[in-house]
């Protein structure tokens, strides 16, 4: 009962203690900001197995500022590029010049035809004998509006095909083109057949920079079109595949799968891509996890190491006292951030090592505090009652000296996050931070490490002012701790 007082008075002057409200307001936001991570983001922070965007974009909020006007978002136009079902042959065009009954185009919903399955399409040629002055053209595209008044930073496309019924795909027999068409100009060919050298029949192939040919035959706007020409008005574009049958063939099946055209533009997200085109809205949500379970499992570590010490050496004294604090002293003396090199370069970069290693080296000035209370509380006269009728060191320590303490303990490790995550976060920016995990500190590093990567300024104040916001909300809630805690200037209501 006499807890359940004591607990509810300590919450009413807690939330009549403004800074303290205000600090464990602001805690509240991060935390949930940190746990909603994997809700708010579908992005990891370290690693995408695919593109998600091109790297260096800048955030889609600065479209509203003049010098960033001509902007471009990503845009996928190919709503089902690996032809899962027969709906999705119906946003394409099919045409045949000349126009040819011989020449089809069929959906394929066998798995064992398809490159990755449940689909594809075939378009299936068939002639009754031989005409050596015709060559038949089959076009297989779909239109879509580009509707940015910038070029994509970049563009990809991609596409699988396999010929049956003749001997080569390339360079005679059947010729494949991929091409992208703005309104009614001229064809831009972004990758033909030929370009990968003679081709067998019956066996998928795919743009690929391992070929005959020189020229790397891959679908990428980093290769063919680096100037940004192609996508320079805001109008209907036409991205599709053409089939030449040679004056030769009789009866051919093209399957073609997974047609897609992926558009990336130089504007991302709430705060753009770095330099390997990862989201960094996301690296700071998952940043936040780290800072609070370093700030925190460090913390506790140092305190409860500083209080340990801080207690025993003090009640024990004579050689126990002596030793310890002569050990304190030694660490005291060190240079920290040194120290803190040299261990996690013999040691590695992992992030409990990190933790690990800034708690250890955090204990010296508390267990100093905690020290000079204990020499204090243990001249007092309920100490030398408990001793009269018989309470053994331990029990002394525990249940006598230590609740006198505790109003240290709470302060101490709320003022101690700050310092753990800042060092955690110099430790990233130096570059001994763990290569699996993302963190504030990290950020700095790579915004740093990149050229013109420090004027990228929505790469730079986020981690900057989370640091910030962060350590001012456990130093509130330390101060707050310290007025309701402290007997000199103890709030009471």
């Amino acid at each position: 009962m006499f807890f359940y007082r004591r607990s509810k008075n300590f919450l009413i002057v807690l939330v009549h203690n403004k800074r303290g409200m205000l600090g464990i307001g602001i805690l509240i936001f991060f935390t949930v900001f940190a746990l909603a991570a994997p809700l708010l983001t579908p992005y990891s922070p370290v690693y995408s197995p695919e593109i998600i965007a091109a790297d260096l974009t800048y955030p889609t909020w600065l479209k509203y500022f003049p010098e960033y006007g001509k902007t471009s978002e990503n845009l996928n136009p190919i709503e089902d590029a690996g032809f899962t079902n027969n709906k999705s042959v119906q946003q394409w065009v099919f045409t045949a010049v000349p126009s040819n009954l011989n020449l089809t185009l069929r959906y394929v919903s066998n798995v064992e035809s398809s490159k990755s399955g449940p689909g594809c399409i075939a378009i299936t040629f068939q002639r009754d004998h031989v005409e050596p002055t015709q060559e038949i053209k089959a076009v297989f595209s779909k239109e879509f509006y580009y509707p940015y008044a910038g070029p994509p930073k970049r563009f990809m496309g991609q596409i699988y095909i396999k010929a049956e019924g003749v001997k080569n795909v390339s360079p005679w027999g059947v010729e494949i083109k991929v091409f992208i068409q703005r309104d009614e100009e001229a064809k831009n060919y972004l990758w033909s057949a030929k370009q990968g050298g003679n081709f067998k029949s019956e066996a998928w192939i795919t743009p690929s920079i391992y070929g005959h040919d020189i020229y790397p035959p891959l679908i990428d706007s980093y290769i063919l079109d680096p100037r940004g020409t192609i996508f320079s008005q805001q109008t209907n574009y036409k991205y599709g595949v053409e089939v030449f049958f040679s004056n030769d063939v009789q009866n051919a099946s093209i399957y073609i799968d997974d047609l897609d055209l992926k558009l990336y533009g130089n504007a991302f997200g709430l705060l753009g891509t770095d330099n390997a085109g990862l989201d960094i809205f996301t690296q700071l949500l998952y940043g936040t996890r780290i800072s609070l379970l370093v700030g925190i499992i460090a913390s506790l570590i140092s305190v409860s190491l500083g209080l340990s010490i801080g207690l025993f050496s003090a009640y024990l004294g004579r050689v126990v006292d002596e030793v310890s604090m002569r050990f304190t002293d030694m660490f005291l003396v060190i240079p920290e951030l040194p120290l803190l090199l040299v261990i996690i370069a013999v040691l590695g970069p992992s992030i409990w090592n990190i933790i690990l290693i800034i708690g250890f080296l955090g204990w010296m000035g508390f267990a100093r505090t905690v020290r000079s209370q204990t020499l204090s509380l243990k001249e007092r006269p309920f100490i030398e009652a408990a001793r009269a009728v018989g309470a053994g060191k331990l029990h002394i320590i525990t249940r006598h000296i230590l609740p006198n303490v505790m109003n240290l303990v709470y302060v101490t490790l709320a003022m101690s996050v700050p310092g753990a995550i800042m060092a955690e976060a110099y430790l990233s920016f130096l570059g001994l931070y763990d290569p699996y995990i993302m963190t504030w500190g990290r950020m700095f590093h790579e915004a740093e490490a990149l050229p013109g990567g420090v004027q990228r300024w929505w790469w730079i104040i986020p981690p900057g002012l989370c640091i910030a916001a962060i350590s001012i909300s456990f130093i509130l809630l330390g101060y707050a701790l310290d007025e309701i805690l402290n007997p000199k200037i103890r709030e009471r209501r």
